[in-house]
């Protein structure tokens, strides 16, 4: 007699209790158990309400498996732990996958933006769409790990904030260059509406005298303090070949 996936799951909570994700498999298929964070220190401070946190994320999920949202499937959840259907490796893994070329690559992720901008139109709103958190497998993408809880009511923000965390994972990759990035950033303008364009640029000039501040250390910088001057480059046209493409 098969067990259930909720008995498997109940068994699987008490070998691995307090442990914040684990992947298993049951009949043929992959799954992500995952459970509130345990937090200790300073990150008790932090992030005070790690189950209340949890039980918003997972009303969440049950709001997007309800509406037809690109999530992964909720397969069970309880108030300590919830169980999601596996949505393949996550974007940051295929673009370090060497046996893809660039034209597949650029496939998922112009994907991606076509996805991320419907969400926008639909009002739905992620709170950090970074590769990482989206995934990709057989032709799908699945967003992952909402993170909305501001309690901003501007829309107009909250989609910047949005384009801006998915535009700088993009800058992320050593190994999207500067030809690459353009083309990017150019797909997600021309396939967006003007306004969250034109939005997320006013947002970008107004902090353009940081960038300037911050360009004597390019040299030495590292991944986070690199990604925002390429984000800063490529969305308002301070690219290294010296074309304003944006700014005017």
């Amino acid at each position: 007699m098969t067990t259930s996936l909720k008995d498997y799951v109940q068994k699987l909570l008490e070998e691995h209790r307090g442990e914040r994700v684990f992947r298993f498999e049951y009949l043929g298929k992959h799954y992500w158990l995952k459970q509130p964070e345990q937090l200790k220190g300073i990150w008790l401070l932090l992030k005070p309400y790690p189950k209340q946190h949890f039980k918003e994320e997972c009303e969440i999920l049950q709001h997007l498996n309800n509406i037809g949202a690109p999530v992964p499937k909720l397969c069970g959840f309880g108030d300590d732990y919830l169980v999601l259907e596996d949505a393949g490796p996550t974007l940051n893994i295929w673009l370090n996958d060497e046996t893809l070329s660039w034209a597949e690559k650029s496939h998922i992720l112009h994907s991606a933006i076509e996805i991320l901008i419907n969400l926008h139109q639909k009002g739905i709103i992620h709170g950090r769409p970074a590769i990482r958190d989206i995934a990709w497998k057989e032709g799908k993408i699945t967003f992952m790990d909402f993170e909305s809880h501001s309690k901003s009511h501007n829309e107009h923000w909250l989609i910047t904030r949005d384009m801006l965390a998915f535009l700088d994972s993009l800058c992320r990759v050593k190994s999207l260059d500067d030809e690459k990035l353009n083309e990017l950033f150019d797909y997600y303008k021309s396939h967006c509406p003007i306004t969250y364009w034109d939005d997320m640029l006013s947002y970008v000039r107004r902090f353009r005298w940081l960038y300037y501040l911050l360009l004597p250390f390019k040299p030495i910088a590292r991944t986070d303090l690199l990604a925002v001057y390429r984000s800063c480059e490529h969305s308002s046209g301070t690219c290294p070949d010296g074309i304003c493409r944006y700014w005017r």
